[in-house]
């Protein structure tokens, strides 16, 4: 601990100068280097200042040891995703910041808040929080600044700065920078994850098979769930349906039994993308139901499973008009572009094959390309690559076809 910190903290706290905390016992000069950490001072030196504050040394070293164990279970809750645990630790430890900062703790706690920021998706303190640890930097351990580039790497990817992330992780694999044992199944999540995304999905496998070993190994079970899941997905995309299928309801049995709602969210409309791609459009039309019925109405994301629900049932031939009549009212609200299209586009479904062909190719794929909705246009540019092929235009449909292959990593 930082004696020389702690006893400056303490001073200030009671209205001291130097010279009026060390009469008689140190000189000014010697509390001045203790202060600064340059010194270990002798126990009755250190104890008599204390004394003079109306301070037990001995109670104060057992306070610092109660709060260095609160700091380690803001780690390891962090570590363990248990975010409810680290949450009310993070209220407990912010009300003594001033004291931690005069301690050798203030690093790890302050490495830690960012990861708990970044987990609440609190961006506007993450980002304040980033530019506090850069004026740290020079004062980390070895295995600070270890930490510190995983949670860096997760910074990144959660502001969906992607180009940095990769240069990061370059870094990090080009000088083989340390990374703490207990980073190191985070640090291939984080690498699987940032593969996903650019769609380089058997490499993203690679690593999401690392960290779910190592997880699983360490019975880090909620990030394991985490990983399963970026797993699965990944195995969805290179066509592993019998493994993707198996993992998949692994994934839903377990999240429900934690109680991890967002988790079980998040696997059901990937199993349902899965269902879809094998052509059992029912299934998926079931699960996007369940879905859509644990969401809050009006937000975004059920916004954006009704819009799912409606494509599975034009894929399963199954009843729409409801779905249909609820993007009308969800567009007449918002006035919104994009969902004016959509709700045009599921209505002539129903209206004839040669009139949806016409307004897709017309109006539909135009808009979406303009406006880049990317994925849009390129399930459009399917179905008129389909189309044209059927009626003989292989122009056409290979103008579409084209369009679909070459945007397939933009996604």
């Amino acid at each position: 601990m930082n004696i020389g910190s702690i006893l400056k903290y303490y001073r200030m706290r009671n209205d001291l100068t130097q010279a009026e905390l060390c009469k008689g016992i140190c000189s000014i000069s010697h509390l001045s280097k203790i202060e600064s950490n340059k010194t270990i001072p002798r126990t009755e030196t250190i104890n008599e200042l204390f004394q003079r504050m109306g301070i037990d040394w001995e109670r104060e070293v057992a306070t610092y040891d109660d709060w260095k164990e609160k700091v380690e279970s803001f780690v390891m809750h962090s570590v363990y995703y248990d975010l409810k645990s680290m949450e009310e630790v993070y209220i407990e430890l912010s009300t003594q910041e001033d004291y931690l900062q005069s301690t050798d703790l203030v690093n790890r706690y302050e490495l830690y808040k960012l990861r708990y920021y970044l987990f609440k998706r609190d961006m506007p303190r993450a980002t304040q929080q980033t530019s506090i640890l850069r004026r740290m930097e020079s004062s980390f351990t070895d295995y600070e600044k270890g930490v510190s580039k995983v949670i860096y790497l997760m910074y990144d990817i959660f502001s969906q700065n992607f180009t940095e992330a990769e240069n990061r992780l370059q870094r990090i694999e080009q000088y083989r920078e340390r990374i703490p044992m207990l980073f190191e199944g985070e640090l291939f999540y984080q690498k699987a994850y940032l593969l996903h995304n650019r769609a380089q999905y058997g490499r993203s496998t690679y690593f999401a098979e690392m960290a779910v070993d190592h997880f699983l190994k360490d019975c880090n079970y909620i990030r394991l769930l985490h990983a399963q899941l970026l797993l699965a997905i990944n195995y969805t995309n290179r066509d592993f349906t019998m493994q993707a299928d198996n993992l998949f309801k692994t994934i839903l049995r377990n999240a429900k039994i934690m109680g991890m709602d967002e988790l079980y969210q998040g696997a059901l409309y990937n199993y349902s993308v899965l269902q879809n791609r094998r052509g059992l459009h029912k299934s998926a039309y079931e699960m996007l139901c369940e879905l859509k019925a644990l969401l809050e109405p009006g937000t975004d994301y059920y916004q954006a499973i009704l819009i799912h629900l409606l494509h599975t049932a034009s894929e399963g031939n199954i009843e729409m008009d409801s779905l249909i009549e609820e993007l009308d009212a969800i567009t007449k609200r918002k006035e919104d572009p994009y969902l004016m299209t959509l709700l045009t586009y599921f209505r002539k479904m129903k209206i004839s094959q040669q009139e949806l062909s016409d307004f897709c190719e017309q109006t539909a794929f135009p808009f979406f390309i303009k406006h880049g909705y990317i994925g849009e246009a390129r399930s459009i540019a399917w179905k008129l690559a389909n189309y044209h092929r059927s009626i003989g235009n292989d122009g056409k449909a290979d103008t579409y076809s084209l369009y679909y292959y070459e945007k397939g990593d933009d996604q």
